[in-house]
């Protein structure tokens, strides 16, 4: 007993205290921990700019003459890469010669809901002064990501959730239950498991994808569960939850005269049938017992009823889906011809925006 105590014992103490305290300094990949979200894109990694955000540092005082518009959103907002995702591509759009010159920051941060998002907004986003703020709204997983008592936090480049009511710390480090080098070593398995399915996926000449075919099709039929009518009320906390964010949000930007616009992304499962019939037949489920719109069901009439302007990019996503692929291969995020579809299509609804302010001086929506 006492060689197993000290010979196994004490190393995985030391261990597990040395990925504690000095995880700063061992563990230097994209996410880092954030006290108040749970954890963020650590400044200049990746391309980030100085608040871990995929843009360039714009100053914090607006330029006179200058329209500046702030985008909240998650993952879609790194997708395409610095100057080819959606933010990007419409910043370009919308500084057309002998007009008002338009700033769009992205602020956009991966795995993040409507609730997080608004807790970025108060820490980052109101020092930029915007004229208008722009979110992106997720169908695919942001209502299912959005449990009230849900915090994801990341240590040792690890992802977590934790309940938030429960939630403590030790010299500014978050205390977890499990123990740290289990966390790593179960996602650095899973993430060598991935690699293997993949190489295996191409011997067999299919196309090379971020997810093995089985994964990807066991996330889309994750989110598709939200919209499975036996299970609605699972989900009525989330629901809840995101419609309380989205109050609070419009209701913070009003008091400071800056309008609110929300852009609904659709899932590649509502885009695409060949997707959702892929896992319909995978895992042997019920059309009958699904509404795979259900999400923009029961956001829009909300948005409407709270006098917040939206744009749901659902049709014509479907629509030019049926000419090519918007979307990346296995990955759920958009290719370079999606980020190109959304860019445009925001451009054609704030572009009222950029008018009035042209024509009047004031920020108004149509």
């Amino acid at each position: 007993m006492l060689l197993l105590f000290f010979g196994l014992v004490i190393p995985l103490m030391v261990v597990e205290i040395s990925m504690t305290v000095f995880e700063p300094y061992l563990f230097n990949d994209l996410f880092g921990y954030d006290p108040d979200i749970g954890y963020r894109v650590r400044p200049n990694t990746a391309g980030s700019n100085q608040f871990g955000f995929l843009d360039k540092d714009y100053p914090l005082q607006r330029e006179p003459g200058t329209f500046r518009i702030l985008v909240l959103g998650d993952s879609f907002g790194w997708a395409g890469g610095k100057d080819g995702n959606y933010t990007a591509l419409l910043e370009g759009k919308l500084n057309a010669p002998n007009k008002t010159p338009v700033e769009v920051i992205n602020t956009s941060c991966p795995m993040t809901h409507t609730g997080e998002q608004l807790i970025m907004l108060k820490k980052f986003g109101l020092q930029f002064q915007p004229d208008l703020v722009v979110l992106g709204f997720f169908t695919g997983n942001d209502f299912i990501d959005a449990d009230p008592n849900r915090k994801r936090i990341v240590v040792n480049g690890t992802y977590i959730d934790i309940d938030k009511r429960h939630e403590h710390t030790l010299f500014g480090y978050p205390i977890v239950r499990r123990p740290r080098l289990y966390l790593f070593l179960r996602q650095k398995l899973f993430v060598f498991r991935e690699q293997l399915r993949n190489r295996s996926a191409d011997q067999k000449a299919e196309p090379p994808g971020s997810f093995s075919v089985d994964t990807f099709l066991s996330i889309e039929k994750e989110r598709m569960e939200f919209c499975n009518l036996k299970t609605r009320g699972k989900y009525a906390p989330n629901i809840e939850f995101i419609f309380q964010s989205l109050r609070e949000m419009r209701d913070l930007l009003k008091a400071k005269g800056i309008p609110l616009f929300v852009a609904i992304f659709p899932d590649q499962f509502q885009v695409e049938d060949q997707l959702s019939d892929a896992v319909f037949n995978k895992f042997n489920l019920d059309r009958n017992d699904y509404d795979l719109f259900w999400m923009q069901k029961l956001l829009k009439p909300f948005l409407e009823s709270e006098k917040i302007p939206y744009v749901d990019m659902l049709e014509r996503f479907r629509e030019a889906g049926k000419q090519e692929s918007l979307y990346l291969s296995r990955d759920t995020h958009w290719n370079s011809a999606g980020n190109h579809l959304a860019a445009t299509i925001l451009e054609e609804q704030l572009a009222h925006v950029m008018q009035d302010r042209s024509n009047t001086g004031a920020t108004t929506i149509p």
